[in-house]
């Protein structure tokens, strides 16, 4: 093995003093000034610079072996240099040939790599030519995916190459239009797709709805109802992210095909078109189940009013679509928010197109303008109005005139169909008017000036002629309506009430025509009511119908002191108790809410009033009387009608909304008063609705009024003759009594079907006291009164009170009292003085004095004595004080 040369170890830096002693030599020989002290050093040094010379031979010497090693290595190191020069030498040499020989190629390779690159361009213009022919079908494929935004994405991409990159290559023209027709289809189809989702899916929504509701046998009748049958399982996407994705996805693909350039325009001319659709098929679909519903009849209007609420839901529901389409096209930078603002206006432009024609149709427009008696220029105006063909919104068939084409109905035409329609109407034109900002818009402007110029005098002449038509009735059938006997008349006058409180309720914003027709109405039907009860109340004289008497009943009712007292009487409250509630209410007011006194107290006052009018009387003609059966039967018949009548209309008013009564308090109407027509003041409607319903009130008491006297003036009739003599005497009840009961019986069979139980007891009740007053007031009118002649006054007394008894199933213990005072005129005079100190409280004062009167005259001997009469009066009034 041979040993490595051993490096020779390196010198250390010389340590700190030494330095120390050369800096401070050389300080000493530099600044010394004396020469011994540098010779001094001079000598230092020299002796050290010996030592150091001895110090290095003796270590070169000591390893000479190491040096020479080190020299031979330098040699062999400093060879190996050179040969290594001599090789770089080589090389770059041999790389400067090279340069040379790439040099030459240079020309080549550059001609080569510029044909490569011609060559590869080529091909890339090729493969994208092959790719050029495939994009229709590559559009098709996506198309049927309903990935629409990538397929115009595709197609402007094409349609950019060949603009650009390709537009200097001919023969490009058939691709070239190939695209223009793709982007054009493609533009069409997302456009229809966007109408769609605006338009038709949410009017299908609501038609799906109706076609839930149909028969499965029904679903195959119509090319509608299989589309909309099919998507019944189909999930609504008209809410929310997703309609606002699709509609985001497809303005995007727009936007792509063509900038979105007029995008907006043609979306609303298709949407305006679709709504005109669409309202057109849901009337078809509402004339399929109109067809099928048996229920019903062919002129109902429910199917109407389901068609016109089904196409306002349709609306508001495709205004929300559209409301998503207009957000969604204001991000779209290529549309922008001007143009997105044109929305809901034109919606809504096209909407109230295709609701008036919807209304135009089924309001029969046409025919109610030729049958109108409006002047030749107001019908021109009309007829303006409510064309469509020549209008600049018209939009296809669906505006064409009647005269072009067949107008869908689910009813006949008539201008009454506005009513159920105009709920919903009012609420479509609300929301119109809200969303727009317009104080009128075109949908009210057409409603309204159909209503004012047409609909309102259409339904008053539709009333008077009903009215007219109701008036000359026959009345003698009645109609039962709950447990009162009405006149048809009455019956059918209150039907136009309710149709005109139909009218008012769904038509409210004219509330004010229509009330006042409603007071017209009802002041032509007062008028004839009171005309039909002065024709009752005054039956002509001796045949002659030009002449003619009031009866002494109307007469009375008529006089306003008696008919104010009698009314003022608790049987008459009693009576008439509840007028306030339903006529025809189970509730009746019992008969005994009076007590005994109170009952006595006010037959007593009613005896008092009608003995001083009619007891006053020489004799009460035939022809005062009301003898006719039919007119007893008319009086009956008008106090039930009118009440139950003006029940009703009370109904009426107190159901009309609370708006609508606050309205016609404002509204004024001039009303004409009375038989004569005199044209009053202008009054609030309500309350010449009230002062109407006054009146007939006001006939219906009178009527009752004079029912309750007319009974009372038959008993004066036939009992008042009987105070005169008799020149034969039989044991018979004389004939007026018969002829009374008989009058009783007849009036109690008569108004029994008609009247009420407690207003049966109002007329009745109280006859007892009357005759047995009537009785004992004609008691000064006799003479004398015999024992024949007061046995006879019993017995008709008796049998006054049989009657009464059988009629009110009553023993009517008041002619008790009569007989009673003829009884007492058995004493003489003192006699009777005596018994009637005990008795005074069963008769009035007045009375007393007639029983006393006609006692002294009937005495054989005080008769003819001067001052008896004055005496036994003396006497009577003496008792009386004590």
């Amino acid at each position: 093995m041979v040993e490595r040369p051993v490096a020779a170890p390196r010198r250390k830096p010389p340590d700190a003093t030494s330095h120390s002693a050369l800096v401070t030599v050389i300080r000493t020989l530099t600044t010394s000034q004396s020469a011994e002290q540098r010779e001094l050093q001079k000598t230092r040094l020299e002796k050290e610079f010996k030592e150091s010379q001895k110090q290095i031979d003796k270590l070169v010497k000591d390893h000479k072996k190491d040096v020479d090693e080190c020299l031979v290595a330098f040699r062999d190191v400093s060879t190996q240099i050179s040969s290594c020069r001599q090789r770089i030498y080589n090389v770059r040499s041999t790389l400067s040939n090279c340069r040379g020989l790439l040099q030459s190629r240079r020309d080549d390779l550059k001609k080569l790599w510029e044909e490569d690159k011609q060559h590869r361009h080529v091909a890339q213009i090729m493969q994208q030519l092959e790719e050029l022919r495939e994009v229709k079908h590559k559009v098709d494929l996506l198309i049927e995916q309903k990935d629409h935004f990538e397929a115009a994405k595709l197609i402007a991409q094409s349609r950019d190459l060949i603009e650009t990159r390709l537009s200097s290559i001919n023969g490009l023209s058939q691709l070239r239009n190939q695209l223009a027709d793709s982007s054009e289809a493609l533009a069409k189809r997302i456009e229809t797709q966007l109408a769609q989702m605006v338009v038709q899916e949410p009017f299908d929504f609501h038609m799906i709805d109706v076609v839930r509701g149909m028969p499965e046998s029904w679903l195959g009748e119509s090319e509608l109802t299989l589309r909309l049958s099919g998507k019944l399982n189909q999930q609504r996407q008209l809410q929310g992210s997703v309609l606002s994705t699709r509609i985001q996805s497809h303005l995007a693909a727009l936007s792509v095909l063509d900038g979105a350039h007029g995008v907006v325009e043609r979306l609303l001319a298709l949407s305006a078109t679709q709504i005109s659709k669409q309202v057109s098929e849901s009337i078809s679909l509402m004339r399929q189940k109109a067809a099928h519903d048996e229920n019903l009849h062919g002129n109902d209007k429910s199917h109407l009013a389901q068609l016109i609420q089904m196409v306002v839901c349709q609306l508001e529901s495709s205004r929300s679509a559209h409301a998503v389409l207009a957000e969604c096209a204001g991000k779209i930078p290529q549309i922008g928010v001007e143009a997105s603002q044109k929305v809901l206006p034109a919606f809504w432009y096209a909407a109230q197109s295709a609701v008036e024609s919807l209304v135009s149709d089924h309001l029969d427009i046409a025919s109610g303008s030729r049958q109108s008696d409006q002047s030749t220029s107001l019908r021109s105006i009309t007829t303006q109005l409510f064309r469509f063909d020549a209008a600049s919104y018209s939009l296809g068939s669906s505006f064409a005139s009647p005269s072009s084409q067949a107008s869908l109905t689910v009813c006949p035409p008539s201008p009454f169909n506005i009513v159920p329609m105009y709920p919903w109407l009012r609420r479509l034109m609300e929301a119109v008017e809200a969303a727009t900002g317009v104080q009128m818009c075109q949908l009210r402007r057409f409603v309204h000036s159909f209503v004012m110029e047409m609909f309102v005098e259409r339904v008053k002449t539709n009333l008077e002629e009903r009215l007219i038509e109701a008036l000359k009735l026959d009345d003698s059938r009645l109609i039962t309506s709950g447990d009162s006997p009405i006149l048809t008349s009455t019956e059918r006058v209150a039907d136009l009430c309710r149709e005109v409180h139909e009218l008012i309720v769904q038509m409210d914003s004219y509330a004010h025509r229509f009330a006042a027709i409603w007071v017209l109405v009802l002041t032509e039907y007062a008028t004839h009511i009171t005309q039909l009860y002065e024709k009752t109340t005054s039956p002509p004289m001796d045949g002659d119908s030009a002449t003619r008497r009031k009866i002494s009943s109307a007469v009375w009712a008529a006089d306003e002191d008696i008919s104010r007292l009698l009314m003022s009487l608790p049987n008459w409250i009693l009576a008439n108790s509840t007028q306030g509630t339903s006529p025809n209410s189970a509730t009746q007011t019992p008969a005994n809410m009076e007590s005994e006194r109170e009952v006595r107290d006010r037959n007593e006052r009613e005896s008092e009033i009608l003995i001083s009018n009619l007891g006053t009387q020489k004799q009460i003609e035939r022809s005062e009387l009301l003898g006719d059966n039919s007119d007893i039967r008319t009086l009956a018949a008008l106090h039930e009608s009118l009440r139950w009548f003006s029940y009703e209309l009370r109904v009426l008013i107190n159901s009309l909304p609370a708006k609508v009564r606050n309205s016609l308090r404002e509204c004024k109407v001039t009303v004409k008063h009375g038989v004569d027509g005199r044209v009053g003041n202008d009054e609030a409607v309500l309350t010449a609705l009230e002062e109407v319903i006054s009146r007939l009130e006001g006939v219906s008491s009178k009527c009752l009024l004079v029912l309750h006297l007319e009974l009372r003036v038959h008993c004066f009739y036939h009992l008042l003759p009987l105070a005169r003599l008799r020149p034969s005497s039989h044991e018979d009840t004389d004939p007026e009594v018969v002829e009374l009961g008989r009058d009783l019986q007849m009036f109690h069979s008569l108004l029994s079907t008609y009247l009420s139980p407690p207003k049966m007891r109002y007329i009745f009740d109280g006859l007892g006291h009357l005759c047995a007053s009537i009785f004992i007031h004609s008691s000064q009118h006799m003479q004398r009164l015999t024992e024949v002649t007061r046995k006879r006054v019993s017995r008709n007394i008796w049998g006054v009170q049989q009657r009464l008894a059988q009629i009110t199933a009553r023993r009517e213990a008041e002619l008790d009292r009569a007989r009673n005072f003829f009884e007492l005129l058995a004493y003489d005079p003192d006699e009777l003085l005596c018994v009637l100190a005990d008795r005074l409280s069963q008769f009035s004062p007045i009375e007393l004095n007639h029983l006393v009167a006609l006692s002294v005259r009937s005495h054989p001997t005080l008769s003819s004595q001067r001052g008896v009469l004055d005496e036994k009066l003396s006497q009577l009034r003496q008792m009386l004080k004590r």
